[in-house]
């Protein structure tokens, strides 16, 4: 003869078949990718901006990398599964990326490749610590590629390290 507690054991446990189950099923948020890749707007390399990919599943998943004067990204941190891309350039400074150039040289710290200072034209006593150089030219592109709803630009990232290059067209 059964026991009443019996239905509620076989209950109890198939309940917990399902949470187990349903665990193993679906995309496992924590886990990231590496993806690595150039960026381009024809047939120009950007020089400066970020990169970001937004999960298609649940957009508060998202990655992002900074682009260098080389036009090179690498994102550690890039969610799995299906991407929105996006890709956002800073705008031009006022008065043109000239105006923002480095001053006269400085002397650097043996551990500061790259760094220096930006001098205020209208006052070089104004001076300001950099972290890295300046690229020479700042490549524009247009604004669309900064929305994940607008940018048209997807990717399926998958475990492990994988390159994606970005070309985006006028």
């Amino acid at each position: 003869m059964l026991s009443r507690s019996t239905p509620r054991a076989c209950a109890g446990f198939l309940v917990l078949g399902l949470l187990v189950f349903s665990a193993g099923c679906g995309l496992d948020y924590q886990a990231r990718g590496t993806v690595k890749g150039k960026v381009a707007f024809g047939k120009k390399h950007l020089t400066t901006g970020t990169v970001r990919f937004v999960s298609v599943k649940d957009e508060a998943y998202t990655g992002s990398a900074t682009i260098d004067k080389n036009g090179n990204y690498t994102m550690n941190d890039a969610p799995l599964g299906d991407v929105k891309v996006t890709v956002s350039v800073p705008p031009q400074p006022p008065g043109g990326i000239n105006r923002m150039k480095m001053g006269p040289p400085v002397k650097k710290d043996k551990k500061d490749k790259d760094g220096g200072e930006s001098v205020n034209p209208e006052d070089p006593s104004k001076r300001i610590a950099i972290m890295g150089a300046m690229p020479d030219v700042i490549v524009p592109i247009p604004e669309k590629f900064s929305s994940p709803e607008t940018s048209g630009l997807t990717f399926t990232v998958k475990r492990g390290e994988q390159t994606h290059d970005i070309t985006l067209t006028p």
